[in-house]
């Protein structure tokens, strides 16, 4: 198997000291909870503290959003705010931009023209666990 080169900086341990950008992409994949958004708050820290003044966080492959998720990504993204990055929110879908919307987070969708050369593609994924219905007799 043969890895390309632009998949270098994805298999480097250190993958935020090795690049030098100040625009980041984060793909939220999955279950957006409240673990997705401590992952995601950790994250913004980490970027904006590797010198990462633009962050757009795009929720188009959110499979489902409870509460708890839209409240920690708030929160996430103003903690991210407060340190000097813009933050943009990218719903990605109607649904989506209606869970953003009942949730007065700012809407701001990615240019239609792509994306600027140098602009750090990052993906987090989670999955919450399935609940289990108890079934009685």
């Amino acid at each position: 198997m043969r890895i390309a080169r632009d998949t270098n900086d994805m298999i480097t341990p250190d993958v935020f000291a090795t690049a030098e950008r100040s625009i980041a992409v984060v793909d939220l994949i999955g279950d957006l909870d409240a673990t997705l958004g401590t992952i995601l708050a950790e994250t913004l820290d980490t970027l904006v503290a590797s010198g990462t003044t633009h962050v757009v966080v795009s929720a188009k492959h959110v499979a489902t959003s409870s509460y708890d998720g839209l409240e920690s990504l708030g929160a996430a993204c103003t903690a991210a705010r407060a340190s000097g990055a813009t933050v943009a929110l990218d719903p990605g879908n109607r649904r989506m931009r209606a869970a953003f919307e009942g949730a007065a987070l700012a809407i701001e969708r990615q240019p239609k023209g792509g994306r600027p050369s140098g602009t750090r593609h990052l993906m987090i994924a989670h999955h919450a666990p399935a609940k289990r219905l108890a079934y009685s007799a």
